[in-house]
């Protein structure tokens, strides 16, 4: 059975290895292996740094000019990420690997010019294969999972830091449902107008001191370790500063069920990030 991948560059151009022409042979895309470092002879702490794969790959085509169109065609997807140095993704079901690839050796090519063998060098300096879960919490105190929102709110609230419990009790409760096997990282897309937004998370807080007017956008990224804000104009504003510093912000959201509480006066997405040494077998 031939494995199916997806190469997708950083501007969205995408080639499917494993089916019209182009396939993939065994790889080790789904190996992976931990270094550590110690201390008196006990592990302190497990990290991947820089991790190189290789993907034996065969075009294989009826027409010259199919194989010819190929050929040319993978090494202009993936060399603009090189040149931009900026992330392509290789896709496997869900899972998607953010990386370069940065070689290829090639043999066979002179038998056929619909014919090639070549072994592509792929390199990560984030290597773990990750899926994207959205879900939206709406103003109405609706949940919706996977589906772009374009949330909009409207009220003018100016809270503290520390909230009194009768405020707590009168926020309203939904479900965000973390499917994987450890605390995820996530991004947190906050649509104005909202002023100071909260919202908790298994009671962990998460607040920016920060005004959002309409049609703007607060995005929190616990990778990125980044809060920016979108103005309507398109600037970018950086919020760092603004966070609530006596809760972590960019802490992750624990496996499992986990309750949301917000007043409800404005609308956010939650992306969550799973991640996994090696993409879920199917």
């Amino acid at each position: 059975m031939l494995e199916k991948i997806r190469f997708v560059n950083h501007i969205q151009e995408e080639m499917s290895w494993g089916e019209g022409g182009i396939y993939v042979n065994s790889n080790d895309l789904h190996d992976y292996s931990w270094n550590f470092t110690s201390d008196n002879n006990k592990i302190s702490s497990f990290h991947k740094g820089i991790v190189t794969k290789t993907i034996p790959v065969i075009i294989c085509c009826s027409s010259e000019s199919e194989g010819i169109m190929l050929k040319n065609r993978l090494l202009e997807i993936t060399e603009k990420d090189v040149l931009a140095l900026e992330h392509g993704r290789i896709v496997i079901g869900n899972y998607y690997l953010k990386c370069y690839v940065t070689g290829s050796e090639k043999s066979k090519y002179l038998l056929h010019k619909g014919y090639m063998e070549t072994k592509l060098t792929v390199t990560t300096d984030y290597p773990q294969w990750v899926k994207e879960t959205l879900i939206s919490f709406c103003m109405n105190g609706d949940v919706i999972s996977d589906v772009d929102e374009d949330p909009d709110r409207k009220r003018n609230l100016d809270y503290n830091v520390d909230f009194p419990y009768d405020y707590m009790s009168e926020m309203k409760g939904k479900t965000l449902n973390n499917t994987g096997f450890s605390g995820v990282n996530f991004r947190l897309n906050i649509y104005g107008a909202a002023i100071n937004p909260i919202i908790y998370i298994s009671g962990h807080c998460y607040q920016v001191n920060c005004h959002i007017e309409e049609n703007e956008q607060l995005t929190i990224d616990s990778i990125a370790k980044t809060i920016l804000l979108t103005k309507r104009d398109g600037t970018v504003e950086n919020h760092f500063h603004q966070r609530n510093r006596e809760s972590y912000i960019f802490e992750r959201i624990p496996a499992g069920s986990n309750i949301v509480t917000w007043d409800k006066t404005f609308k956010f997405d939650v992306v969550l990030f799973e991640e996994r040494s090696e993409p879920k077998w199917i």
